[in-house]
This record gives structure tokens, C-alpha cells and sequence, in this order.
């Protein structure tokens, strides 16, 4: 889980740490990958990068919102959490708030006080709905695959 090729520092770039005992207030706006082992209140926005990633530790702490296209998460974050790519839970991590994803991955003792509120990647929302209202005017003696059947 920890060890993927796409959680690696190598294919992330940038590579940023909040270290254990540090605070940090304020918003925090990164690219790359991001790691929280200290706390944060404010909230942490990845600039328009689909390759960053968040990670907060057992120690990490934050109270704010988190977006990001990948979020991990073992530690505690006091807000909502907003994954597009990939949504990690540990064993360890508690999120009070609100988690939007794309795809989860929830170990055993990981907790949410909130919703869960499943959310398709930009543009596959748009591309379903298209396939969905070009279906529906297909007329069923037009569908592919329907014969009439011939009773006599």
C-alpha cells in the first residue's frame, strides 16, 4: 500500500516536511508531495498539480480542509478531506469532517465523523451524463442486439 511506484517521492518531484515540532498557521499551498508530522491549522491546497500527494503521519495534525489529488492519512485532521486521485486511511487516521474521493483505501481502526461522498475525476461526470441521455433516446426497435420475435 505504502510501498506503490505512485507514492514515491522519486515520481512526485518535490518533496516538502512539516516536521514533528513545528506549527504551522495559515494555508499551505504546495506542489509535489507533502508531508505533516507537525500541525497545521489552515488548510492545505495542492496548486493545480495531479501528481501531488499528502501525507499526514500518526504525529501530523491538522485542522482545516485538505485538497489534493492524493491524500494519506494516519494521523488526525479537524476538517474536510478532498482526495480527486486516490484517498489512503491508516489504521491510525481520524478525520472529523466531510471525506470526498475518487478511489478509498480504509485500513481496520481508521475512523471518519462525517459523510462519505464518492466523486468521479474531472470531465467523468460530464462524459457519463453524455453516454447516459445518448442512450436514452435510443428507441428500443433501434437498440443494438433487439430482434422482434416472429410468433405464429
Amino acid at each position: 500500500m505504502f510501498g506503490s511506484k505512485k507514492s514515491t517521492s522519486s515520481t512526485r518531484g518535490v518533496e516538502t516536511l512539516i516536521a514533528r515540532n513545528t506549527a504551522i498557521e495559515g494555508t499551505v499551498k504546495f506542489t509535489g508531495a507533502l508531508t505533516i508530522e507537525g500541525s497545521v491549522v489552515g488548510d492545505i491546497l495542492a496548486e493545480s498539480d495531479k501528481d501531488s500527494v499528502v501525507r499526514i503521519t500518526a504525529n501530523g495534525r491538522v485542522t482545516g480542509e485538505v485538497r489534493s489529488p492524493d491524500v494519506i492519512i494516519n494521523g488526525h485532521v479537524n476538517g474536510d478531506v478532498f482526495a480527486s486521485g486516490q484517498l489512503v486511511l491508516a489504521s491510525d487516521a481520524v478525520v472529523d469532517g466531510n471525506v470526498h474521493y475518487n478511489l478509498i483505501e480504509m485500513e481496520k481502526g481508521a475512523q471518519i465523523n462525517g459523510n462519505m461522498v464518492h466523486s468521479t475525476t474531472p470531465g467523468q461526470g460530464e462524459k457519463k451524463e453524455a453516454r447516459l441521455k445518448e442512450a436514452s433516446q435510443i428507441k428500443p426497435d433501434e437498440s443494438p442486439g433487439h430482434k422482434e420475435l416472429a410468433t405464429g
